[in-house]
């Protein structure tokens, strides 16, 4: 899922910027701060999500979206609640007052989410998609490559430039950022909970105040990323096994 913001007030941007840099599955395309630059961006590029301000010199976030032939999905974000009922006549998918919290800025997420798992879901058969016990990624350590399965990831630690993947059968170290990596993994299944570490919810046994129980190992959790991990899981209705 991308998203770009657009805002008359940097506070604002960066409150956004924050929150959501700790959903592994959010890639901010863009800021900006007029919206007439916005709705330009908007014309030439192909965005997932748009974070909108209503109240803005020149161009309203009202009005921003009726120059646009096909809108991104809108989440309007206001100091302002008496927009509320136009923002849904225009099909806003949600409405958030400012100060943003994470856990309602993450629920107005996981909707957009939905919804681009849905419309994607369209495009291809139930038959097509493989199940997690079935997919596998490539990854490349040295001159070697590891076909994996999904379900063997246990979680992932970050080192610089380099990465090791901490499977049921093996531990393998591989040149990736961490980015690179979020990318790889199907996001339903994978989380990240700390600027370091990244885990496969499948293999949580138990969520303590700053670590996981990953097996015999303990994962270290930041607590920015806690409550983004039980809303996440609670959202999918997650069955850890």
């Amino acid at each position: 899922m991308n998203y770009i913001i657009i805002d008359d007030e940097p506070a604002a941007i960066e409150v956004l910027e924050f929150h959501l840099k700790n959903v592994p599955f959010a890639e901010l395309k863009a800021t900006f701060r007029d919206p007439l630059i916005g709705l330009e961006y908007l014309q030439k590029n192909d965005v997932d999500v748009l974070f909108l301000d209503i109240n803005m010199p020149q161009l309203s976030g009202i009005s921003l979206p009726k120059f646009l032939e096909n809108p991104p999905l809108i989440i309007y974000t206001t100091a302002y609640s008496e927009y509320a009922i136009e923002s849904y006549e225009l099909q806003a998918i949600d409405y958030l007052l400012k100060p943003i919290g994470f856990d309602r800025l993450l629920k107005a997420v996981m909707k957009v989410r939905q919804i681009l798992d849905k419309s994607a879901m369209r495009s291809i058969t139930v038959e097509s998609v493989p199940s997690v016990d079935e997919q596998t990624i490539l990854i490349k350590s040295g001159a070697e490559f590891y076909q994996v399965p999904i379900q063997n990831i246990k979680y992932i630690e970050s080192d610089g430039n380099y990465v090791t993947f901490f499977t049921t059968t093996r531990s393998i170290l591989a040149r990736y950022k961490i980015s690179e990596v979020l990318e790889l993994l199907p996001q339903k299944y994978f989380f990240r909970v700390h600027r370091s570490y990244i885990v496969s919810l499948k293999h949580i046994e138990t969520i303590k105040k700053h670590t996981l129980i990953i097996g015999e190992s303990e994962v270290p959790m930041s607590r920015n990323y806690r409550d983004g991990l039980l809303t996440f899981m609670n959202e999918f209705g997650k069955n850890i096994r």
